[in-house]
């Protein structure tokens, strides 16, 4: 439920509804997401799936934890 709710706050404070078009941006904050959650991004980039995983800091900024490129 954690992931849901920061999910949905990555995608209100960003403006969008859809997949992101890449990597979020280090800057990015979440004043909604709850400290230590995980934040799931994909996008497609050079003709591969990327898959990244995100925690949120006690700042509410977003920490890269994971990132891999699938072919696709």
């Amino acid at each position: 439920m954690k992931t849901l709710i920061a999910t949905a706050a990555v995608l209100a404070a960003l403006g969008t509804s859809a997949a992101f078009a890449g990597p979020i941006s280090a800057s990015a904050t979440l004043s909604e997401a709850p400290i230590g959650s995980t934040v799931f991004n994909e996008y497609f980039a050079n003709g591969k799936q990327v898959h990244e995983v995100y925690k949120v800091n006690g700042d509410r900024t977003l920490s890269l934890v994971t990132r891999t490129a699938n072919d696709h």
